[in-house]
């Protein structure tokens, strides 16, 4: 089963005179310390964009961002890509159902935020990627016999280089929705799937992966969150977000623009959808309407 298809995140084309590289140059490539490479108006060569940005005004002096890519409600961060992630592998057989295939998709973050911000980390490690199950690789087809425990699994791999987490092996971060300075609608767990210090000079970069769905939970939509923000926990922090206080009991916090939240959750609902129609083709007895006496 093909999942929907989701909103377009990158920037278009839109139909303007061919520029010359010198041309290009001049217009796109003239900041101090580099430049996008994603489409823009009038270039002919350039790097297909998937994502959705949101990026302060000093990041896209540096880099020559898109105006649009710019919002300065963004606080806590100096950019943030936003796209639908994949898992690695997908499954088929679901509900006994041959033909009942699908792969579970995430919200993925890609956070640069400058080098100088000190964040509370449980470990010093400039790099790591954590999400071998979000890797596309034939491992996936390969099973052992032996299921180890949580405890195996981590110390097997605990030697390996990139393996150690840079935030938190529990909490670290979250997606919350808030109403002023509390915390009252945990929209999903953020896990950390890459961290690289200095990726652009000046920035380290943070890639964290979150279950969606969430966005269309009722319950939640009547907690009347007025804004949505990214939040980092506290070493040794075992309060619920609802307990806490966003001025004070976070070891740091990303504040999220309202245009971009909403165009996350317009894919947010629709990969709902998807996993709905999933569930339907797997299992058409639980869905089926009853018939009318």
């Amino acid at each position: 089963m093909a999942f929907a298809a989701m909103p377009t995140l990158g920037q278009s084309v839109e139909p303007t005179k061919s520029m010359t590289q010198a041309e290009v140059q001049a217009a796109y490539q003239s900041c101090p310390v580099g430049y996008y490479s994603g489409p823009r108006p009038g270039k002919t060569r350039y790097t297909k964009d998937d994502y959705l940005w949101v990026v302060t005004l000093e990041f896209a002096a540096a880099y020559c961002m898109p105006p649009e890519f710019i919002d300065k409600t963004l606080k806590g961060a100096e950019a943030i890509a936003y796209k639908l992630v994949y898992e690695g592998s997908e499954n088929c057989g679901f509900g006994g159902n041959k033909e009942a295939c699908g792969r579970r998709t995430a919200h993925g973050f890609e956070i640069y935020y400058k080098s100088s911000l000190q964040l509370p980390s449980v470990s010093k490690t400039k790099y790591n990627y954590r999400a071998f199950y979000m890797i596309s690789s034939s491992k996936h087809l390969l099973s052992g016999h032996k299921i180890k425990t949580p405890a195996e699994a981590t110390a097997e791999v605990a030697e390996r280089p990139g393996a150690q987490a840079r935030f938190s092996t529990q909490g670290g971060w979250g997606l919350v929705g808030v109403k002023g300075p509390k915390p009252v609608w945990p929209i999903t767990a953020l896990r950390e799937i890459q961290y690289i210090e200095d990726l652009l000079p000046g920035y380290n970069y943070l890639s964290v992966e979150g279950s969606m769905g969430y966005f269309s939970n009722p319950r939640g939509e009547k907690m009347g969150a007025t804004q949505f923000v990214l939040v980092l926990d506290k070493l040794g922090e075992t309060r619920k977000d609802e307990e806490r206080d966003l001025r004070t009991d976070y070891g740091h916090v990303i504040y999220l623009p309202e245009p971009f939240v909403v165009k996350i959750r317009q894919v947010d609902k629709q990969g709902d959808q998807a996993f709905r129609a999933l569930l339907k083709q797997a299992l058409p007895e639980a869905f089926r309407e009853p018939t009318p006496k």
